[in-house]
């Protein structure tokens, strides 16, 4: 019998990479792809003040993200140091909403990427309202 080849996450290979992969996953309703693309210890900044670990959100990804509009992501800034990175990125959630009404959703995000031992760029901080709120 033949095994069927398991398709692999992709992990980025430099800071620019992730969030593209982040929106590919994404938008295909690939949850399973998400963790790979943040530290361990990730954190999340959904409301100003609030961080919460990345970890929590991604447990309920299938059914917190499934009715998400699409994503596109564009790459405005990254500043490295080292094994450290600041992303500075435009994005747009955009798409019928469940009432069928067209939406969009856009802003700015702020993210800290870390280098990995083994080489690939992950998330350690993610906040998408970057700092378009007080």
């Amino acid at each position: 019998m033949t095994e069927i080849a398991q398709p692999e996450t992709r992990l980025a290979r430099n800071p620019e990479e992730l969030l593209e992969i982040f929106a590919v996953a994404f938008n295909a309703g690939d949850y399973t792809a998400l963790p790979g693309l943040f530290a361990p210890d990730a954190l999340q900044v959904m409301q100003p003040g609030q961080p919460i670990p990345v970890a929590a959100t991604l447990d309920n990804a299938a059914q917190s993200l499934e009715h998400r509009l699409p994503i596109t992501v564009n790459v405005r800034h990254v500043y490295t140091v080292g094994d450290i990175a600041l992303l500075i990125a435009d994005y747009v959630h955009e798409g019928p909403g469940p009432d069928g009404e067209q939406l969009r959703i856009e802003g700015t995000a702020a993210d800290i990427l870390v280098r990995g031992a083994d080489g690939y760029w992950r998330c350690l901080i993610s906040n998408p309202a970057g700092t378009t709120r007080a």
